[in-house]
């Protein structure tokens, strides 16, 4: 490669690590439960060699009564040695995951085509919003994603040397380790290589396909036992098939043409079997909407996508329509096959989930998506001459574009999604901390948002102290459980007309739950009242009985 590759290829990885490093301890705007159970069972590993519950060394992480895949634990530890635990150190192994996915996505397009396609593939992925979203946070999907690629990568090596085909199966099975969603994604990968390469897959040594089946089949150990011993995570709180249609709307629609359950016209026109398939083909197609790729981004959970468009550019929607056409005439078919089919898997498995679209369980269209903004910018150069005219234009409406995006997830994002990456919980524990000693007992909403992790994670809480003291109460609905104390701070869903008579007691609540005039009229005194940023509106206020 010419030294003048060496340094766009530079460049572009230099501006990945600035979007992904940018202002990163504070934006996202805050640490979600899982960021900060993910580092602290880090730093208690670091600390003791055990999570949060005492387990020594585990691969599967007890997580709010959930269980997690633990690759990104092991992987935070480095960087909260160094660092120290904070918002910084608990999302960096996501920004190096990023940055490496840019080199992979470099790596793997020069293989298959050729340098300058390698080159323009690696810039769109290290500007992608997606991808720059979910390297900007602790999120297990992101990692999972970069040991696929890397899976990929020396899968095609392997066809000039086929021992590479070895570590080919240790990344593919790392990322079930990484996360619960990759026993799908990572099997729709596989799928997608072994269709479209399987004429140079029947070529390779028995030997060597023995052995590396065999130590993908060890790694995944703890996530096969996981399926058996109750650690599965929350699949059934999640898998669109544990929501069938209530028996009442059912027989409501059936007396509508007077038929019977089990019977033919039931089978053929109301079967449950008929019901699900019809709201998974739904939600497979609603992400290839426009809606989520180019315009409103995840609307089922605005905590996955930035505030007023899409996971993509809007911008992208014409280089993947010119990129779909690109691919339609390349001559190049094993390569088209294999992405085309890996775009057509990937959505399932969010779509067999209950949520319509989900962008954390999609991410792995990202890929695909991207090759195909590669070729549609390749066509555009191709047909240089005969659009010149119109290329300042397509440049000004990408820099616009882009520009947008860079607004609205640099300066709205942190006031506009603040609520949704449950703001305030850091505040509260800088305020009560220093004080709480001096109360009988300090009430903090219970909330799902797990208030607990925060006070464990903020205050750097000794880990061998929780492990001796740690107590979860499990969900009997399968659903996350609860930690109810951590020492004289409970967490505790208000009763005001009971708990307004707490003497020597410190209160955090939102204003919904406890209001102005409560607290006015009785005897109390606010000590803090906690705003989202850039807002007049209120998260917590804290205060105490007199």
């Amino acid at each position: 490669m010419k030294l003048k590759n060496y340094l766009v290829l530079f460049l572009i990885l230099a501006l990945a690590l600035f979007l992904r490093l940018y202002h990163l301890g504070s934006n996202p705007p805050h640490l979600t439960p899982d960021e900060a159970s993910l580092g602290f069972n880090a730093y208690s590993i670091l600390k003791t060699g055990r999570d949060e519950y005492g387990k020594f060394a585990p691969l599967i992480f007890k997580s709010f009564g959930d269980f997690k895949p633990g690759l990104y634990v092991y992987t935070a530890i480095p960087s909260i040695a160094v660092f120290g635990l904070s918002e910084f150190s608990v999302r960096l192994p996501s920004v190096i995951a990023g940055v490496v996915a840019v080199i992979l996505i470099y790596l793997i397009c020069k293989n298959l085509f050729d340098n300058k396609f390698a080159l323009i593939a690696s810039f769109f992925l290290s500007v992608c919003p997606w991808h720059i979203y979910f390297s900007r946070g602790a999120w297990e999907i992101n990692l999972s994603l970069t040991l696929t690629l890397a899976g990929i990568y020396f899968f095609l090596k392997s066809f000039k040397n086929q021992k590479l085909l070895i570590l080919s199966a240790v990344f593919f099975a790392s990322t079930l380790l990484t996360y619960q969603g990759a026993k799908i994604s990572t099997f729709a990968v596989l799928l997608a290589l072994l269709v479209s390469y399987h004429k140079e897959v029947f070529k390779f040594n028995k030997k060597i396909v023995v052995i590396s089946t065999i130590l993908a089949i060890t790694i995944s150990i703890p996530i096969v036992t996981s399926l058996f011993n109750g650690e599965l995570g929350r699949a059934s709180v999640f898998s669109v098939f544990s929501y069938p249609r209530p028996p009442d709307y059912l027989l409501g629609q059936l007396s509508q043409g007077n038929e019977k359950a089990g019977s033919i016209s039931y089978f053929i026109f109301h079967s449950e079997a008929l019901n699900f398939a019809r709201g998974i083909l739904g939600r497979y197609f609603n992400h290839f909407s426009g809606q989520f790729l180019f315009f409103e981004g995840d609307f089922q959970n605005s905590r996955h996508s930035v505030p007023g468009m899409g996971v993509l550019l809007q911008f992208d929607l014409i280089l993947i329509l010119l990129g779909l056409i690109f691919f339609i005439r390349s001559k190049k078919k094993t390569q088209k096959i294999f992405f085309l089919l890996w775009l057509a898997l990937a959505p399932i498995a969010s779509s067999i989930t209950k949520d319509s679209v989900h962008a954390v369980r999609s991410y792995n269209m990202l890929i695909p998506l991207v090759i195909l903004e590669t070729a549609g910018s390749l066509l555009i150069f191709k047909n240089y001459k005969k659009i010149k005219l119109f290329i300042p234009i397509l440049i000004f409406l990408y820099l616009a574009n882009y520009i947008y995006f860079l607004d609205a997830y640099f300066i709205h994002l942190p006031a506009h999604n603040a609520e949704y990456w449950e703001y305030g919980y850091k505040q509260i524990v800088e305020t009560v901390m220093p004080i709480k000693s001096n109360y009988k007992k300090v009430l903090i909403p219970q909330s799902y948002a797990q208030p607990y992790i925060y006070f464990l994670f903020f205050t750097k809480y000794d880990p061998k102290t929780y492990q001796q003291n740690s107590m979860l109460k499990e969900s009997i609905s399968g659903d996350v459980g609860i930690v109810e104390k951590l020492d004289n701070i409970n967490f505790v869903n208000f009763d005001w007309p009971k708990s307004q008579k707490e003497t020597n007691t410190l209160f955090v609540a939102t204003n919904e739950q406890i209001n102005l005039d409560e607290i006015q009229k009785g005897k109390f005194n606010i000590i803090k009242e906690i705003y989202y940023p850039k807002s007049k509106n209120l998260a917590f206020r804290i205060f105490e009985s007199k």
